[in-house]
């Protein structure tokens, strides 16, 4: 295989191997690059962790009573609990082909594998919270990454993928996506205006959950396509009935 046809397989709409695997393999890795330059950024304190105070200082200067009380039911979405139900939904509601319990596994391989590597980075870094009086909700441990941010980012990409695939229609596609990002944006604003994080931690949280449950749900395809073909390959090699 030239060059020049690998290149034009990987960008191909089509096939277990083509443009979505390439878009997925880019994705992971800007991810894991972003992370990993935000996680210097805060050892150090500088360039966009060097504007943390200074958003920290913006928001709550404009906190006002209404949004103090929405944001407090809002950030309870990124919650263990939350996630605990969205991988019952997930399971019962909108499930992958053959038995529940793929669905359902998967869904815990995404929420706990998150939460893990979140506080895997979290005794890494050991970043201090803000500082207390900015603090209008409870929180412990350290600060980065936003562990609700990245739950759930994880977990309602998941279930807009899920939806994706169940309903495999556009408006359900965009819908799904829409009302997801929705959701992810506000609860990492909610941990950013109750002063629980700061604006990298958030962001970071995002990049953590976005190169996870990418490679979970790549992996998962790529499972599938080889099973599928496999399967394929099978049935081609049997020889065809008499008559």
């Amino acid at each position: 295989m030239t060059a020049r046809s690998w290149l034009a397989a990987r960008l191909a709409p089509g096939g277990a191997f083509g443009l979505w695997i390439t878009v997925s393999f880019l994705m992971i890795a800007a991810a894991g690059w972003g992370l990993g330059e935000l996680a210097d950024s805060v050892r150090e304190n500088d360039d966009l962790a060097a504007g943390d105070a200074a958003a920290t200082a913006w928001v709550v200067a404009h906190r006002t009573g209404w949004l103090t009380t929405a944001l407090r039911v809002v950030t309870d979405l990124g919650g263990i609990w939350m996630a605990l139900l969205l991988i019952a939904v997930a399971t019962f509601g909108m499930p992958l082909p053959g038995p529940r319990w793929r669905t359902a596994g998967l869904m815990v391989l995404v929420t706990g594998g998150t939460s893990t590597l979140v506080n895997g980075v979290k005794l890494l870094i050991a970043r201090p919270r803000p500082t207390l009086p900015d603090m209008i909700a409870g929180a412990s441990g350290f600060s980065f990454p936003s562990g609700h941010s990245a739950q759930a980012a994880a977990a309602y990409a998941s279930l807009a993928y899920l939806a994706c695939r169940r309903w495999p229609v556009p408006a359900v596609r965009v819908s799904a996506w829409l009302g997801a990002g929705l959701v992810v944006l506000l609860v990492g604003f909610s941990r950013l205006y109750l002063g629980v994080h700061w604006l990298t931690d958030v962001l970071g949280g995002y990049l953590l959950a976005a190169a996870w449950t990418t490679t979970v749900w790549t992996a998962f395809r790529l499972a599938t396509a080889q099973r599928q073909g496999f399967g394929r390959g099978r049935a081609a090699s049997r020889p065809a009935p008499e008559g």
